[in-house]
């Protein structure tokens, strides 16, 4: 009887490991997750509970809703680490209607849009990253103005330069 068990959980098993190696087609915009939510999913799903433990907590975040079929939830958890740059998703699979088992969908390197994204997100949050971003450009706005000023300057000596010399050449020309 117990090996009848043991034979029936390899199957299911082997059904929901063949089910949830199928990429996931996004459905939604991502939403982030703040520290609370991301709480409630890690108990959820003790898988990511598990990665998030090994590697500590993650710089980014965030639900998808997925296009899945059952035993899989109807979204993932992408969570982002830019020290390992590595974007990781998890899914939850259920067993006669019970979500038991977490699911590590895809371990892959962070994509550069998705890198900009999240780098976006913390600029906006950091009042003193915006701020010295923003002395940045002007500073290099004034180097630029400076530069633009020093030719100007020097085309003009030129231009006088020229003037002078048309000028004697004019008088030179009278007095013969």
């Amino acid at each position: 009887m117990r090996s009848g068990h043991v034979a029936a959980a390899v199957v299911m098993g082997l059904f929901v490991a063949s089910v949830c190696s199928a990429t996931s087609v996004p459905l939604g915009p991502p939403v982030a997750l703040g520290p609370g939510s991301l709480e409630v999913e890690m108990e959820r799903n003790p898988e990511l509970a598990s990665l998030i433990a090994r590697r500590g907590y993650p710089d980014w975040a965030e639900r998808v809703e997925v296009d899945s079929e059952p035993p899989l939830d109807p979204y993932e958890i992408h969570v982002f680490y830019l020290r390992f740059d590595r974007e990781v998703a998890f899914a939850r699979a259920s067993i006669l209607g019970r979500p038991l088992i977490g699911v590590r969908k895809f371990d892959r390197p962070i994509a550069p849009a998705m890198r900009e994204r999240i780098a976006q997100y913390y600029l906006a949050a950091d009042p003193a990253a915006r701020a010295e971003l923003a002395a940045d450009r002007a500073d290099a706005a004034a180097e630029s103005a400076e530069r633009a000023a020093a030719r100007a300057s020097d085309a003009a000596d030129h231009v006088t330069r020229v003037a002078e010399h048309m000028e004697r050449a004019f008088h030179e020309h009278l007095r013969k």
